[in-house]
């Protein structure tokens, strides 16, 4: 399992190759996003094949497909209500610091996230990840990474 700050193999669009990158960050345990180690390009993860096509799983005949209803998806997360609170709660002078992947941080620290907006960290992971509790969901985030 890939953690971020990793290298992993993955196709560059821009690069039009299949090369090393670092991974940035991963949401709900999959590889979100990386970071191309030759041309420096940022992008979504595309998976080690062309194109970033993933191997599709060939349909049975017979097997009855649900998707999950609006009400489940609501209710599957609790971070839109703990944002809410942790946002209500947090006082006007507490700092809020920009995110950048090289810098270090802490268990209760505030970050501006030019993306996904204001964060909280939850907790640090290991000296080159955190967890950090979004609007919308936690996501794992790098950090002290050069």
């Amino acid at each position: 399992m890939q953690s971020v700050g990793d290298t992993v193999d993955a196709y560059c669009l821009k690069c039009k190759l299949l090369l090393a990158h670092v991974v940035l960050f991963k949401v709900n345990g999959e590889i979100s996003r990386v970071r191309c180690k030759t041309c420096g390009a940022e992008h979504k993860y595309r998976g080690a094949t062309r194109g970033g096509k993933k191997a599709v799983a060939p349909r049975t005949a017979g097997v009855i497909r649900t998707k999950k209803t609006v009400a489940e998806k609501a209710t599957a997360s609790e971070a839109p209500l703990q944002w809410d609170l942790k946002s209500r709660n947090m006082s006007p002078e507490t700092p809020v610091r920009g995110y950048s992947m090289r810098d270090l941080y802490k268990a209760g620290d505030v970050i501006s996230h030019p993306v996904f907006g204001v964060g909280f960290v939850v907790r640090v992971l290991s000296d080159k990840s955190i967890s950090v509790l979004f609007h919308d969901a936690v996501r794992l985030m790098g950090m002290n990474i050069a």
